[in-house]
């Protein structure tokens, strides 16, 4: 019995310190799957800190997507230029805030002249293709009206920081294919009708200046001052001086390329009070006293008789004006009639 006794406890002694051990060791990786290099937890923080770093690098990766499109947009990429979307100017006919970037960005390219034929500005990565003879649209007393492109650089600015800096010349100069409406030049009947005194002197400037004029137009506060040439004595050609306008009407030098007595006549005006625009210089080749489409201008939507700002050589009662097919006429010219009004204006 005893000897089966020890038999026993000894076979249980075993099966207890290989218990014992199997134990320790499911201890030992229990602890190195926990706790050491390999272990679970180190696994699972590894992997957080990698989705983390991850969720990072998206958000990098985004903004630098992002930050590209910005510069797109504004027209540089890595510090050069980038390719701008062109757009039409229909989508600015009438967007004087954006004509007016136009024009500062004109005011700054010292290659565009008053003989440039077109240019093409960037402004906010949009870059706008306009020469002369394009058509955009203001409102005069809330109701549209069209205005077309005369050229660049042409007129001289009275303020030559309008554009900021120091510029000689105003950027774009436009004038009304529609006109504001009739209006007398100068008196009422044959005996107050005159031009003495020339275009400064005239019911018609003081009508545009006023608050029926220029203060009815709805980019008003983009008009630019500019110095403008007239004929003071109608018989003179001595007698051309300056005035400083923010509307004008043109002088039959600036849409006429002769004049009955060739010379520096031009229309039936003694000589000239400032060059031809480039538009009416490329379009409007026929002579002063032919007629020509790109000459005439409307009312309500009929082709009108408009008014020049030159006083007729020879008739101290007449300004010039051109006709409703676009002749520069030498007949019932009286200041007193009442004629379509197309004035000029600088952005």
């Amino acid at each position: 019995m005893k000897q089966k006794l020890r038999k026993e406890i000894g076979i249980t002694l075993v099966a207890l310190i290989v218990t014992i051990v199997v134990l320790l060791i499911l201890a030992g990786i229990t602890i190195m799957y926990t706790m050491g290099d390999n272990s679970i937890f180190k696994k699972a923080q590894e992997a957080k800190d990698k989705t983390n770093q991850a969720i990072k690098n998206e958000q990098e990766y985004m903004n630098s997507i992002d930050n590209m499109l910005n510069e797109y947009l504004n027209g540089t990429i890595n510090g050069g230029t980038s390719t701008p979307t062109d757009v039409s100017i229909e989508n600015i006919k009438s967007d004087w805030e954006t004509i007016e970037k136009i024009a500062q960005e004109i005011a700054k390219d010292d290659a565009i002249t008053s003989e440039t034929e077109e240019v093409k500005v960037t402004v906010d990565g949009k870059r706008y293709t306009i020469k002369p003879g394009d058509i955009f649209e203001v409102e005069y007393n809330g109701e549209a009206r069209r205005v077309r492109v005369l050229g660049f650089k042409h007129d001289d600015l009275i303020d030559k920081t309008v554009y900021g800096g120091n510029h000689e010349k105003a950027s774009i100069s436009f004038e009304f294919l529609d006109c504001l409406g009739t209006h007398n030049m100068n008196g009422t009947d044959s005996n107050t009708s005159t031009n003495a005194n020339g275009w400064a002197a005239t019911e018609m400037r003081t009508f545009l200046e006023g608050s029926s004029g220029r203060g009815q137009l709805s980019n008003n506060s983009y008009i630019k001052q500019v110095k403008k040439k007239y004929i003071k004595t109608c018989n003179s050609a001595s007698s051309v001086t300056t005035s400083d306008d923010y509307l004008w009407l043109l002088s039959a030098s600036e849409v006429l390329k002769d004049g009955y007595n060739g010379g520096d006549t031009k229309g039936y005006a003694i000589t000239k009070e400032g060059e031809q625009y480039l538009y009416y210089k490329n379009n409007a080749i026929e002579a002063y006293n032919s007629t020509s489409t790109n000459r005439v201008k409307y009312n309500n939507d009929s082709a009108k008789h408009w008014w020049l700002r030159s006083p007729h050589y020879s008739d101290s009662g007449s300004f010039c004006f051109v006709t409703d097919k676009g002749v520069n006429s030498n007949v019932g010219n009286y200041s007193y009639n009442t004629y379509g009004v197309a004035p000029g204006f600088c952005i």
